[in-house]
């Protein structure tokens, strides 16, 4: 089988791709020499990316009296903890399984375009590549720097295209472990809705609760309420995959309007207030 075609890469396949990026030496620095020879587990990797998280924070510090969140979290996503976490994910099973959930549930609508939104080093653009044949092109766009290696990495895969900004229309869109990092989700959502063709395919899995610290507390409500927010703003639930993580998928079956978006911010604020179960049904039912 060629490389190309693997699913799950060993740890050393998986560095001797990524360490071709100059920043790879210096991530290395946070792994002890057994790890850089035979790989680490999933809550290793979490403090891993913590340290990372504390370095930036200490440096922003030290250099400003004041930052804004959005600056720290752009500084973040440059540092060199995150090759490992590419190295991680695309030698981790488990990780792998839940990427190909997300691919299998944008299947049905046989796309020909999809866009990788959040897709770092780009497992999910190449499974996608190696699984839906059909599929012309996969625009992958992530807030990293890390472009070149990106580039590089999936080279071997010629419908793949790493941009700064998607291009619009598609028929499908995943975001995996994505949303929990960002400032605004809800918006994000609403962005993807305008992405997406009608009846296009949204494929999503989210971690609304404090495992690393780049997971922002500001959004750990919106755990209680992300389905029914994302069907507040044009789409229809269409299904799950429960695997190391739960991924979801729905259809887009209307643009976003105004109305839609007062009903978004209406259940953000009401996540963030404890209700019985039956109660927050009757709510919602007319949503």
């Amino acid at each position: 089988i060629i490389m190309s075609q693997t699913l799950v890469y060993s740890w050393q396949e998986a560095i001797s791709r990524l360490s071709i990026d100059h920043r790879w030496q210096e991530a290395t620095k946070y792994l002890t020499p057994s790890e850089q020879i035979n790989g680490l587990k999933l809550q290793r990797i979490w403090s891993i990316l913590d340290e990372g998280w504390q370095e930036v924070e200490e440096k922003i510090k030290n250099t400003k009296s004041q930052a804004e969140l959005s600056e720290l979290l752009y500084e973040y996503y440059q540092h060199p903890v995150w090759l490992i976490n590419a190295a991680f994910s695309e030698s981790d099973e488990a990780t792998i399984s839940d990427r190909l959930a997300a691919v299998r549930l944008i299947s049905h609508v046989e796309p020909l375009k999809i866009l990788d939104f959040g897709g770092g080093i780009g497992t999910v653009s190449r499974l996608c590549s190696i699984t839906l044949p059909q599929t012309q092109e996969i625009d992958l766009v992530d807030i990293t720097e890390f472009r070149h290696i990106i580039k590089e990495y999936l080279t071997d895969f010629k419908n793949i295209r790493v941009l700064d900004k998607p291009n619009p229309p598609y028929d499908a869109v995943i975001s995996t472990e994505v949303l929990e990092h960002l400032t605004d989700p809800i918006e994000t959502i609403i962005q993807i809705n305008h992405l997406l063709r009608i009846g296009g395919a949204f494929s999503a899995s989210w971690s609304f609760s404090p495992g690393i610290q780049c997971h922002l507390p500001q959004n750990f409500h919106l755990r209680r309420l992300m389905l029914w927010i994302i069907r507040s703003l044009g789409f229809g639930f269409y299904g799950f995959e429960r695997r190391g993580s739960t991924v979801y998928s729905f259809v887009k079956t209307s643009n976003v309007t105004p109305q839609m978006i007062k009903n978004a911010r209406f259940l953000e604020v009401f996540s963030r207030f404890p209700l019985p179960l039956e109660r927050l049904i009757l709510m919602l039912k007319g949503l």
